[in-house]
């Protein structure tokens, strides 16, 4: 960071009525840092719109993107209302990077199929049929399109084919030049069917979906390491900021997949945090989670445990915003569903992010069509002004409370 970057947070922050330190976990998602500052910074001027705050980045997109942290300055229409919101990534795209993979499309293909096996088998896609809607349809959609396209493809080779060689015989060709017609059909028709395809597998990010659901069922059975020493480096750096005691409140983020980290930071930050001891607020908040699906895959018992502590402790706030139908997460299954929390009831709040209201009825129409786009709709401001807004709430004047959905 420059030094001029420095002197600006340091006036910054001698005026700021409430400053914030935010962590922000990201899902299952190589591309890194660029892509959630370019997010970010993306917002910036429709979010100051919104809710009548002069809301700006303080360093250039090159220190930002060097420090993997950026400093968030939002003054409020009412004067002296300012606050300083510290937003850090906590990253782990070298680990999504290692099981990125197979890249191969017949060994991810294979893949889906398997997952798909794996939660029929153990009752999950029973369990998930009504309440998580768009999960089911997303865990069986790949296998569908595969079985429906190997099925097209047959028929229309077979009867381009076909109707080849009878033109060929109708119009007296000799056998040789009619087969050769046949193949040529074939090979035009499958050369079509190919195109269509790959634009079909972008469109619906089908192999993305089916990376992540593999992940997931690698974590869950023990044969892909689950980064526990990944989840302690994050609680100690979560811990080192709340001891420092230079900020009202800690907001740690854990988007999609990255919420399966946040459990277990979490509790490990529960852990590292001493009795009795005052400091800064700390408030957990899944967006989108994946949490029950991982669960109820079964085999981490100790992520289990982590879950019930957080999710029963009164020494911070567990708070979910999760849309009902977002295909990445687990819609409206309870963060908590199959953990046995004894006699300890849960404390997690759990709101509906409500997109269809919050969205023009254009952007909620387009993004419904588009699986990865309705995904990331969390990190976006609200078209309207009013109900969940990613941006309120990581500029909010004041403590975030129970109902993260209201400004």
């Amino acid at each position: 960071m420059t030094e001029t970057s420095e002197t600006a947070r340091g006036v910054e922050a001698q005026g700021a009525n409430f400053r914030r330190h935010v962590f922000y976990i990201h899902g299952f998602d190589p591309r890194g840092a660029p892509v959630y500052h370019g997010h970010f910074r993306a917002g910036l001027k429709a979010a100051s719109a919104r809710w009548s705050r002069d809301i700006a980045v303080v360093e250039s997109e090159a220190e930002a993107l060097a420090a993997g942290a950026w400093t968030v300055t939002s003054r409020g229409a009412k004067a002296g209302t300012r606050v300083e919101t510290r937003y850090e990534m906590l990253a782990w795209t070298d680990i999504v990077g290692r099981y990125w993979f197979p890249r191969k499309q017949l060994r991810l293909a294979a893949e889906s199929f398997r997952f798909a096996w794996t939660t029929w088998r153990r009752g999950i896609l029973r369990r998930f049929y009504r309440p998580a809607w768009a999960l089911f349809v997303a865990i069986l959609m790949t296998p569908a399109l595969l079985v429906l396209w190997g099925l097209v493809t047959v028929v229309a080779i077979a009867a381009g084919a076909a109707l080849a060689m009878a033109l060929g015989t109708a119009f007296g060709a000799p056998p040789w030049a009619a087969i050769a017609a046949a193949l040529a059909v074939a090979l035009l028709v499958l050369a079509g069917l190919s195109m269509g395809w790959n634009r079909l597998k972008a469109w619906l990010n089908v192999w993305w979906v089916t990376r992540f659901l593999g992940y997931l069922r690698g974590c869950a059975d023990g044969r892909f390491d689950r980064s526990e020493e990944r989840a302690d480096a994050f609680a100690e750096r979560m811990f080192e900021v709340w001891r420092a005691g230079k900020v009202d409140e800690i907001l740690v983020v854990g988007h999609s997949l990255g919420a399966i980290f946040l459990v277990r930071a979490g509790a490990r930050l529960l852990r590292l945090l001493p009795e009795g001891e005052g400091g800064p607020t700390i408030v957990l908040l899944t967006l989108g989670h994946t949490v029950p699906l991982y669960t109820l895959l079964g085999g981490d018992a100790e992520f289990r445990r982590d879950l019930a502590v957080i999710a029963t402790t009164d020494r911070l706030r567990l708070l979910d915003v999760t849309s009902g139908s977002d295909p990445g997460s687990s819609c409206r299954i309870p963060l908590v569903e199959g953990i046995d929390l004894g006699e300890r009831p849960s404390r997690v709040i759990s709101r509906e992010p409500d997109f269809h209201d919050i969205l023009e009825p254009e952007t909620f129409r387009r993004i419904r069509m588009r699986p990865l786009e309705f995904h990331f709709q969390y990190l976006k401001p609200s078209e309207r002004g009013h109900g969940f807004d990613y941006f309120e709430l990581v500029t909010r004047p004041r403590p975030i409370e129970t109902s993260v959905a209201v400004p």
